[in-house]
């Protein structure tokens, strides 16, 4: 039976996200993840000397991401549920953003073995300027032993905040003993259940491209997407492979994310465009061209007077001969 705890905080500085105060006890640890200068964000990957969750262990995770910081959080391999008598394993995770910062974090599956009892709560609270990147994939156990859906219990609870306000609260309990998973309207023959929210300013527009890039069929998954709340989009997703599952879910976080950074960019340059420098600068009462098309129409003018009164002459001096 072991408590746990991994904490950590980013913050931006100059462009670059930096890794602030962090914390984590055995047998858990929090480290870079590759080069830490290969980016302006910040990439972690939580790591773990355990060959899974245990009866009565407790993991609390912590993140803070500061305003402006740009977060990719990964974990190391499939988080394992072992056998239990009574007393289950629990994971809180707990995630504060700022302003204009981002975040994104979609974990390994999680593998409950036959007889496992098994909780995790989410508890997410954004501002309505930033970007929340959040997955999770659910397996029906190990399905090549013959483990699928041999599991006790499995709870899973998602609570989304922006600005205060709770925007999604995703609550599944799945007990194989008392519940027909799968029939119609649970895994529907299916092993493995994903499940990626995605909110940020462009939530909306994101949804609207989604249409079309989703068009698509996919043979081995089966998938559906819709509008959670204001500029917030939930993505649901089974398949018979934990690993296939994944990498399609990181694929989609990743088209999230470059979107979120190509909205933000044109953005800023639209600002950029109607900075007040831009409006304040001073003008001149015509253009170059108007200028030069002004100093020829006078030209022109002085010609045609000039042109008159050369012609007055001659006329007055017929009719006085």
């Amino acid at each position: 039976m072991l408590k746990s705890r991994m904490a950590l905080e980013a913050f931006e500085e100059n462009g670059r996200t930096h890794l602030g105060e962090s914390y984590h006890n055995a047998p858990y640890k929090m480290v870079h993840y590759g080069d830490k200068k290969l980016h302006q964000h910040l990439e972690m990957i939580m790591m773990s000397a355990s060959p899974g969750m245990m009866e009565g262990d407790e993991l609390e995770i912590d993140i803070k991401v500061k305003a402006n910081a740009h977060l990719r959080l990964y974990t190391q391999s499939f988080n394992k549920i072992h056998p239990m008598k009574e007393k289950g394993a629990l994971q809180l995770t707990k995630v504060r953003m700022e302003e204009h910062s981002m975040l994104h974090f979609i974990p390994h599956p999680v593998t409950p073995y036959e007889g496992s009892i098994f909780k995790t709560v989410n508890e997410l609270e954004i501002p309505k300027s930033a970007c929340l990147i959040w997955g999770d994939i659910i397996a029906s156990g190990r399905v090549t032993k013959g483990e699928s859906f041999q599991f006790k219990s499995l709870h899973s609870v998602t609570k989304l905040k922006v600005d205060g306000s709770l925007v999604l609260y995703d609550n599944q309990l799945l007990q194989p003993s008392d519940i027909p998973i799968q029939s119609l309207l649970h895994y529907e023959g299916f092993t493995h259940q994903a499940t990626l929210i995605y909110t940020s300013p462009f939530g909306d527009q994101l949804k609207e491209e989604l249409d079309e890039i989703l068009a698509g069929q996919y043979q081995e998954i089966t998938f559906g997407f819709t509008s959670c709340g204001p500029n917030s989009v939930m993505l649901r997703a089974l398949g018979n492979d934990g690993e296939l599952l994944y990498e399609w879910m990181t694929a989609m976080g990743r088209l999230c994310w470059e979107y979120t950074l190509h909205k933000k960019e044109e953005e800023k340059i639209q600002k950029d465009l109607n900075s007040p420098a831009e409006i304040q600068q001073p003008k001149l009462e015509k253009t170059p061209i108007e200028l030069q098309s002004g100093k020829q129409s006078k030209n022109t003018e002085t010609r045609a007077r000039h042109a008159g009164k050369t012609k007055s002459k001659k006329k007055k001096s017929v009719l006085s001969a």
